[in-house]
């Protein structure tokens, strides 16, 4: 069934950064699989046929696990339950493969896997066009090449998809490499005429037809001023963390100040209008608390179990049902279209 009403990109932003800081803080096996599987639900939800190549994630998750596992098993040797050896004059892999390294490999490629998923299920559910539409007005050069990388592959992959279906329709098939010689000119082609309408478009809507004013001078030093903030603060955490960063927060909300002031001189027109309802507003709530819970220690929970090292021998991880439910709460957008599209229901009755 179709998504009765789109959730706005702000509140996705607002989510994946939330799943970010989750997947990186709560580095437990047991908290990550829960993530997991809330951004698969969320990736499944909204899943749009067409748009992104979908691809097998069972296949690439059980990859991904067993090749991190691998590595991590062949270059770190602690741990006492021996699998095998390797001798030891092979260098960096040479000594004890353990049971322990092994399931800290498989931890670290269960991570890596969540945020797969996770921008796996924001690409499904933001359009590009949504995501560019929040890029100021100061770099709209760099969003509309940012628009058009970001849709060059998904349209090739549809439009190859579509040359294979004909060919075949043709009784043509794929043996070898000379069999390829049909699909990639057509897709050539096809590659060469979506260019040319896409420039045409852009001339047609006036795109680069007026003159760029240039930066004051104030503008330049403001930008130097902020920039050296940033990189001095960066350098000032090598010895004062503390004002270090507050030096680099300073040059990020200088740099912020002076590209929203110069955003305001280009004016372009809005055909759709963002929406701010009840909807975003639990998506950014459900997605603000789990972060303020895990980051803030003052709730009652048990915080030791958001991290895990496996000990010389393995044992399962400690588990906090308290902070695996606030972890749930990641999972609003997975179960809000259907109460979206319950209400939409009701109303049309």
């Amino acid at each position: 069934m179709p998504i009765a009403r789109r959730i706005d990109a702000r509140a996705w932003l607002v989510w994946v950064a939330g799943m970010l800081v989750l997947v990186m803080v709560a580095r437990n096996p047991l908290y990550t699989l829960l993530l997991m599987l809330v951004a698969w639900w969320v990736m499944e939800v909204w899943r749009q046929n067409g748009r992104f190549p979908q691809l097998p994630f069972v296949r690439l998750g059980v990859f991904m696990l067993l090749l991190a596992a691998l590595l991590n098993s062949l270059l770190a040797h602690t741990g006492e339950t021996v699998l095998f050896r390797l001798p030891q004059a092979w260098p960096w892999v040479g000594g004890n493969i353990t049971l322990e390294a092994a399931i800290m490999g498989a931890a670290n490629g269960l991570v890596l896997f969540t945020l797969l998923l996770t921008f796996q299920g924001f690409n499904q559910a933001v359009s590009p066009g949504e995501i560019v539409r929040l890029i100021p007005g100061t770099w709209r050069d760099m969003g509309v090449v940012l628009l058009i990388a970001i849709t060059y592959i998904p349209e090739t992959t549809r439009q190859l998809r579509q040359i294979r279906e004909a060919q075949a329709i043709r009784g043509h098939q794929l043996r070898g490499w000379r069999d390829w010689r049909p699909v990639v000119l057509p897709l050539l082609v096809a590659g060469l005429e979506r260019a040319m309408g896409l420039a045409e478009a852009m001339v047609a809507r006036g795109y680069g037809a007026t003159a760029d004013a240039g930066l004051s001078v104030w503008m330049q030093v403001g930008l130097l001023v902020s920039l050296t903030a940033v990189f001095g603060g960066w350098a000032l955490t090598l010895w004062a963390a503390t004002a270090g960063w507050l030096l680099i927060a300073l040059g990020v909300v200088g740099l912020w100040w002076l590209s929203r002031k110069r955003g305001r001189r280009v004016l372009y027109t809005r055909y759709h209008a963002g929406w701010w309802g009840w909807p975003e507003f639990f998506v950014v709530i459900t997605a603000v608390l789990p972060v303020l819970i895990i980051l803030l220690p003052i709730w009652p929970v048990d915080y030791t179990t958001l991290s895990y090292t496996p000990p010389p021998q393995f044992a399962l991880p400690a588990f906090d049902p308290w902070l695996g439910l606030s972890l749930l709460g990641m999972a609003t957008p997975a179960w809000l279209p259907f109460i979206l599209r319950q209400r939409q229901t009701n109303d049309s009755h």
